[in-house]
């Protein structure tokens, strides 16, 4: 199904059609962002090396079929129509309890937890290669894990719970599939492994606790608390392709505005917001550009033809040369806080086609062409 696609209103670099606010107000918050935003963070080392964007052409996503009580995992080249096939599946023993998966940003396999009750309520994790191998990691991991890689694919981290109220953060080598402990966050609501540095060397860590979000970096055995991200909650994290900056949504229960995306700057550890006058959520940052997107009532990345029964987007992730974008769209009406069961699309300025409108679908990331 082909559709009409985005468009980026002011607060991107790259606005796609005319939108009219107040020209001073958007210029002035532009700005703020803008220059707490665009200092690069200095690394360890060189960067580690990136992977042709060229070659990731093809988009990995998990399917549920309620039948076969079963997730399947498949990956559908980016072309126009181009058929999907499924590549592996998990089979799952609690309702509403689907695979979850990470696509290494080198294209080549991916990282997949799923509860299948071998291990109670513990997730195992398992490793898919583009041609369908599965390999499985010996211990139990949080289901609800996010799964930061490294960006060559060398390495990913996961969070496993230790004894009541510690949960350790685990790096994986998805070569040999051995683990090592990087960290370890005790009384901690959420442990969030968000992504590595540039080198490889540092791995950033969101924690929620009482005191508010934080943002945390592992490395050498050491575990240092980088910056604060807000005195309260956060939501939808994600590291610029740079790895200096975090875009992430703020929520504030005392506002009329609860859900507000921000950017932190790692090396200065200043916090902008982006002008708007709705709810965002959802981040998602487009190669190139030095302002990450953010979809919502109030989001920066909007449909070219919004609806009564698709109102607004969620971006998930952009291909690597930056052209394409995998979204969910969410119906009128729709509390962003209630993670809303949504159709996924492949989408770009000119248009969008539907990958999946099966419920509890989920993107898994993008993978090199076939």
């Amino acid at each position: 199904m082909l559709a009409p696609g985005l468009r980026r209103i002011p607060g991107s670099s790259r606005t796609l059609v005319p939108f009219v606010l107040t020209v001073l107000a958007v210029a002035a918050g532009i700005g703020a962002w803008v220059a707490s935003s665009s200092r690069p963070v200095s690394t360890d080392g060189p960067a580690l090396p990136a992977i042709p964007a060229s070659e990731i052409r093809a988009v990995a996503y998990l399917e549920p079929d309620p039948a076969l009580r079963a997730d399947h995992l498949r990956v559908r080249a980016l072309a126009q129509g181009a058929p999907a096939r499924i590549i592996a599946t998990f089979p799952y023993t609690f309702t509403g309890l689907h695979a979850r998966g990470a696509a290494s940003p080198a294209g080549d396999r991916i990282a997949v937890l799923a509860v299948d009750g071998t291990r109670g309520s513990a997730a195992t994790l398992s490793l898919v290669e583009l041609d369908g191998t599965v390999r499985v990691a010996d211990g139990g991991f949080d289901y609800l894990s996010s799964l930061a890689w490294a960006r060559d694919g060398s390495k990913f981290a996961v969070t496993a719970t230790a004894e009541p109220g510690a949960v350790r953060v685990i790096e994986v080598d998805p070569s040999t599939l051995r683990l090592s402990e990087l960290a370890r966050f005790t009384g901690a609501f959420q442990v969030v492994p968000l992504g590595y540095s540039l080198d490889g060397g540092r791995l950033y860590i969101v924690v929620v606790d009482q005191s508010g979000s934080s943002l945390w970096m592992a490395r050498g055995g050491v575990t240092e608390r980088v910056a604060e991200l807000s005195p309260g909650r956060t939501r939808d994290w994600a590291l610029s392709p740079d790895g200096s900056r975090v875009a992430f949504v703020d929520i504030l229960s005392a506002s009329s505005r609860t859900y507000i995306g921000k950017t932190l700057t790692i090396a200065t550890g200043a916090v902008t917001a982006l002008p708007s006058g709705r709810n965002q959520v959802g981040a998602a940052w487009q190669p190139g550009n030095p302002l990450p997107v953010f979809g919502g009532p109030g989001g920066s990345l909007q449909l070219e033809d919004p609806n009564p029964s698709a109102a607004w987007v969620i971006p998930h992730a952009y291909a690597p040369l930056g052209d394409y974008v995998v979204i969910s769209t969410v119906g009128a009406g729709t509390d962003p806080s209630s993670r809303p069961e949504a159709a996924l699309w492949i989408a770009s300025p000119e248009s969008r086609e539907l990958l999946t409108d099966v419920p509890a679908a989920s993107f898994v990331g993008w993978v090199r062409g076939e």
